[in-house]
């Protein structure tokens, strides 16, 4: 299995008014750090607000691997009056992705209060069919992202839903830390659905931190997934207690161990 670090969690830091989320500074210091432990790949949320440019010339003069990217407007995809929104802004996510020779791309669904349920299933089914044709031929995939706390409770329901778009370029982002949180039986549930899963993101629970910590076995996760041929990343997406450059090192041994 291949893995990524998210620089974009790994430098969110926690201030008197809650969250402080990683600038373009972190990002740049992000892949600095990468390229001095040896990564081959790195992550990060939103390339929109940030100077992508300067992330992409980095990203060349560290000689990493991009491997996921967040599509601007990405949390629209429920509302259909916001769909069209959602559609723009992959349209320019995809030229970005490009630039950046990334090949998967997130959305999510989002959890607009004013739209019930089946309306929002429906608009989010509609959009990703929309968003194939584009995805399929900039040869990107789309991974929905479903998280603790937002529109999807379970993993039936995305599964299902990437059926119903029906293209080999949408697939589910498998968050083993969130599914944790919302469900449980992590493995069984991968082994029945590793044909829609595009991606995978990991974190030790509870706490979001190192995978070596925590009650999730990642060694024996990682190892099953790895027996059903996945080929894909697995982005390291998780807040270090360690010092940074440290936790990458000892993740980075326990991969490597694998």
């Amino acid at each position: 299995m291949k893995y990524s670090l998210c620089i974009d969690l790994f430098y969110l830091e926690f201030g008197p008014c809650g969250p402080v989320f990683s600038d373009t500074d972190k990002l740049l210091k992000g892949m600095d750090l990468a390229k001095k432990t040896g990564l081959k790949a790195v992550e990060f949320w939103d390339w929109y607000g940030r100077d992508w440019e300067a992330l992409l010339a980095k990203k060349e003069e560290c000689g990493l691997e991009v491997t996921a990217l967040c599509a601007k407007d990405r949390g629209n995809l429920d509302n259909p009056a916001a769909r069209e929104t959602a559609l723009a802004g992959l349209k320019e996510t995809i030229d970005i992705a490009k630039k950046f020779r990334c090949p998967n791309i997130i959305v999510t669904a989002g959890d607009s209060p004013d739209v019930n349920r089946a309306a929002a299933k429906a608009s989010i089914v509609t959009g990703l069919k929309e968003m194939a044709p584009l995805a399929e031929k900039a040869g990107v995939t789309l991974i929905l992202e479903p998280i603790s706390g937002g529109y999807f409770t379970d993993s039936k329901e995305p599964f299902s839903i990437i059926e119903k778009a029906g293209s080999p370029n949408v697939k589910l982002l498998y968050d083993i830390f969130h599914y944790q949180i919302m469900e449980g039986n992590i493995v069984e549930t991968i082994k029945a659905n590793i044909d829609k899963i595009g991606h995978f993101h990991a974190a030790g629970n509870p706490g979001r931190n190192e995978i070596t910590s925590g009650e999730l076995n990642y060694a024996y996760i990682f190892r099953e997934i790895e027996k059903l041929g996945y080929e894909g990343y697995a982005g390291l997406e998780y807040l270090p207690l360690m010092e940074k450059e440290a936790s990458v090192l000892a993740l980075k041994e326990f991969m490597e161990q694998l």
